[in-house]
């Protein structure tokens, strides 16, 4: 039965603001799926998948599609967005198609950190996907952050579908970082946006006053990190 059908998850919210990318300012419910493959020293949502500093059984429950789809669409959002944590981790669950048909008729993005390939299934039943390839301010090793095949995939079907790529950055220097990724993986260069690391004001401000004259002369799209901004 598909009502018994469950996923990982650490929480729906909504109404919230999209905040970065070209969803920005978007009224927006997140579904927040649980796990990850990756341990990026400033996610802000490590509570999905860091079992050293949280009771992972405590923030992360299986939900089933009726509660995540009668939770996700409560707060009318112009918007849907499936997020982690890795979110692709659970695209061979039994239940994760019908989590897309339940959500079909909206519009559904997808977060992924780009190390994983998409399926057929997945990419049919989203709107759009931000691919979020890690720099090694992340914290991560570099074979676990940069798979170049799947990037390489990945923007193949930028060519074809709605997929971004958005690069978390700290120091200008990270701009040239981001372009050599680009050409080394031929993702299409006006499809990638550069957003400042950071979770308070003052230094996501302070970054993003540093990088976007860099970025944009690098051909880049440059986002705020809106949600960082809010009081």
């Amino acid at each position: 039965m598909t009502g018994d059908l469950t996923l990982s998850v650490a929480g729906v919210m909504g109404p919230v603001i999209h905040g970065q990318g070209s969803a920005s300012g978007r009224r927006t419910s997140v579904i927040q799926l649980g796990g990850c493959n990756l341990a990026c020293s400033w996610c802000d949502s490590a509570y999905t998948w860091d079992a050293a500093r949280y009771d992972l059984s405590r923030e992360l429950a299986m939900w089933t599609i009726s509660e995540i789809t009668e939770e996700a669409l409560a707060c009318r959002p112009s918007t849907i967005v499936i997020s982690g944590g890795e979110p692709l981790m659970q695209q061979t669950s039994p239940a994760w198609p019908y989590l897309l048909a339940a959500l079909s008729g909206n519009e559904i993005g997808l977060e992924t950190n780009g190390t994983i390939a998409p399926t057929e299934q997945t990419l049919r039943g989203v709107s759009w996907v931000t691919v979020s390839p890690k720099l090694a301010h992340s914290g991560d090793p570099a074979w676990a952050r940069l798979n170049g095949d799947i990037l390489v995939l990945w923007g193949r079907l930028a060519r074809r579908l709605d997929v971004d790529f958005s690069f978390v950055v700290r120091e200008v220097e990270d701009i040239a970082t981001v372009s050599s990724l680009v050409r080394a993986h031929g993702l299409p260069r006006d499809r990638v946006w550069i957003s400042p690391e950071g979770t308070r004001p003052g230094p996501v401000v302070a970054r993003l006053q540093a990088i976007t004259g860099p970025a944009l002369d690098a051909g880049f799209n440059v986002s705020p990190r809106l949600n960082a901004l809010m009081p």
